[in-house]
């Protein structure tokens, strides 16, 4: 679908707010209509969310942030203002002296460590490599912990991941590994649209891969038809079970991938297709 402000069916009596921002941000806004109360992430902006709450008459009452880059922290401080209530999910790793006035509300989640949300387990995956800070966040009812979504800020994107900004290549292969080991039906939720780039960088590795084929075919289609540019369409949702079969960046191990790109362990294959990626 063309990127836009849209609503998803979330954990069941949750609404998920998708606000597209700047260029191809994607920031968050996770609803509890029962309750009226409302949890932002990654707000780079505060304009779209304070209109998503305002319009739904919603009160903020949780932020979750996933590493300390502006276009991910950049309206913190802006909707924080008027609130002193609000209670701020990060990493132990994340310095949030810049954003915040204390730290009184302030949970550090620890990797593996779980959380609640309402009525929500919320677990912290450790994803440093892009940044030094970097936790992604994964989230379930209660009662079915095997319905999974995970906000994996910038550590994976669409037949991508992100770049390696602080952390080192054996750092973001283990986030990576991190992020695979979690179930295959899982939803995951990036904050950039660059899918249809991504695969297109990753057909020229040269890995027979149809699924790879198929996936891109599919994108170039629906792109071409409603004539706008790859970061216009809307790839989000991103599953798991599709990113391992058609992410480079989750295939380390593949030995197609590893013979198309002459490597034979799993950092090389990981590092060769990272600083390819760099190249575009």
């Amino acid at each position: 679908m063309l990127r836009a402000q849209t609503q998803f069916k979330f954990q069941d009596t949750l609404i998920l707010h998708v606000l597209p921002g700047f260029q191809d941000n994607y920031f968050y806004v996770i609803e509890n209509p029962a309750l009226g109360c409302a949890a932002a992430i990654d707000p780079g902006s505060a304009r779209e969310v304070e209109q998503c709450l305002k319009t739904r008459r919603l009160t903020l009452t949780h932020l979750l942030l996933t590493h300390h880059h502006r276009d991910h922290t950049g309206g913190v401080s802006e909707l924080l203002q008027q609130r002193s209530h609000v209670h701020v999910l990060c990493s132990p790793w994340m310095d949030l002296t810049a954003l915040l006035p204390s730290e009184t509300l302030v949970n550090r989640v620890e990797a593996n460590e779980t959380t609640t949300l309402w009525d929500c387990h919320i677990r912290g995956v450790d994803v440093r490599g892009h940044t030094l800070d970097h936790m992604a966040f994964s989230l379930h009812k209660k009662e079915t912990p095997e319905n999974l979504d995970v906000f994996v800020g910038d550590s994976l994107f669409g037949a991508g991941c992100g770049g390696l900004f602080e952390g080192t290549f054996p750092q973001m292969l283990q986030a990576l590994r991190n992020l695979r080991s979690l179930p295959a039906s899982a939803r995951l939720w990036c904050a950039h649209e660059y899918t249809l780039k991504n695969l297109r960088v990753a057909l020229r590795l040269g890995e027979p891969n149809q699924d790879l084929a198929q996936r891109i075919e599919n994108l170039e289609l629906k792109v071409k038809n409603k004539g706008v540019e790859p970061h216009q369409w809307m790839t989000i949702p991103l599953l798991l079970e599709e990113e391992i079969r058609t992410n480079p960046f989750l295939r380390w191990d593949s030995p197609t991938l590893q013979k198309a790109i002459d490597t034979q362990d799993d950092l090389a294959t990981f590092t060769h297709v990272r600083r390819f990626r760099d190249r575009f």
